[in-house]
């Protein structure tokens, strides 16, 4: 006897993030494979515990802005990692009131995670049933940390976008068998949609992006990008920097390049596939859509904790290059133009290592693990 369509709970941790965007990704790409399957994608701490929800994201923030140098002593650091071992149980326990009613409720059949800590928390949630649920846990950088890892479990699986960062869960005792290789999923379709419309022939373009908080695109960055001899147009996402974006309308007159200032955007492949080069800082989702648009990068201030294992490996790949200081952008930035081949193997790597199906191919493994029939008593 057939089964009704599967219901499919997609979590993620804080609005509008990179782990929101790989979030929504898979859930428009499950749509498409078929519309009649049900779907939840939600922020798990927020939709359970708001008030934490909203204290976790302040101190964040707050570390990463004031003090980033706690951030990176603590980010996939053993020592933190053993002193949290006894705590954390208490904290992903998986058995709160709000937890136990969304599940209730909404009974999925499989469980896609996007960042650990709802990951460890159904983890745990699904442990504790007869018939465990079908766990997903999709790596949204491109070398996992340690609180990733969860009890092997038959019904637990993995998603990363490298062989590296399978050797990295192995090494942290993730049966092999239990880790699939598709990628970073990111909104591919927004591409197909427009693939004869959306060129770099126009023009070439320089885009600075800081993220969805505009974190990694500072004014100071954009002025000196502007002292390049290079012919350019200067494209600017500030996302939810609405500090910068005023002051960059206000100042736009001063800068001698043709600049256009774009606050928070959903279509960021679209901006990406335009420019001929991409400088920012390499959080996981912003870096998984330039790879698979294959716009190369220059990195500058890397966050701490992942974006430094991202900024090595898309440097390692000849994907990106990283500078250590603002100043250096103008002299970079116009041999880079100047220099059509380089470029274009940037440009090459940026593809080879880029996975634009990767949330297709993430939609179609989790749902041809989910059984079509009712099992036989």
């Amino acid at each position: 006897m057939n089964r009704p369509p599967p219901r499919i709970l997609i979590c993620y941790l804080v609005r509008n993030s990179g782990h929101h965007a790989a979030a929504r990704a898979i859930e428009t790409a499950i749509k498409k494979i078929n519309p009649q399957i049900e779907t939840r994608c939600l922020d798990l701490l927020e939709t359970t515990h708001p008030t934490w929800s909203a204290i976790v994201q302040y101190v964040y923030m707050s570390t990463i802005r004031r003090t980033p140098e706690l951030w990176e002593a603590l980010y996939d650091n053993l020592w933190f990692d053993w002193l949290t071992r006894w705590i954390r149980p208490l904290v992903q326990r998986g058995n709160s009131l709000q937890l136990r009613i969304l599940m209730d409720a909404f009974q999925p059949d499989a469980i896609i995670c996007t960042q650990a800590h709802p990951f460890a928390v159904l983890t745990a949630y699904a442990h504790r049933q007869k018939q465990p649920i079908p766990l997903w846990g999709v790596v949204t950088d491109f070398l996992p940390h340690r609180f990733w890892y969860v009890p092997p479990h038959e019904h637990i699986h993995y998603v990363v976008p490298t062989a590296t960062a399978v050797q990295r869960l192995m090494i942290l005792g993730i049966p092999g068998e239990r880790i699939h290789t598709l990628g970073i999923p990111t909104r591919a379709d927004v591409l197909a949609k427009h693939k004869w419309t959306i060129t770099r022939e126009n023009g070439r373009r320089v885009l600075v992006m800081g993220g969805s908080r505009g974190l990694g695109a500072r004014y100071a960055t954009i002025r000196h990008l502007d002292r390049s001899t290079a012919d350019f147009t200067i494209d600017v996402v500030t996302g939810t920097n609405r500090r910068l974006r005023k002051k960059l309308v206000a100042a736009r007159h001063k800068f001698k390049h043709p600049i256009r200032i774009r606050g928070y955007v959903q279509d960021t492949m679209a901006v990406m596939r335009r420019a001929s080069l991409l400088i920012g800082k390499p959080g996981g989702l912003t870096s998984a859509e330039a790879m698979a648009t294959g716009t190369p990068m220059l990195i500058i201030r890397p966050l701490p904790g992942q974006e430094r294992g991202n900024t090595e490996m898309l440097v390692r790949h000849g994907a990106a290059i990283h500078l250590d200081r603002d100043r250096d952008l103008p002299a970079v930035v116009s041999s880079l133009l100047a220099n059509t081949k380089l470029l274009n193997l940037m440009a090459d790597r940026a593809r080879a290592l880029g996975k634009p199906d990767a949330a297709h191919e993430i939609a179609r493994t989790v749902l041809a693990a989910i059984p079509t029939e009712t099992p036989t008593p």
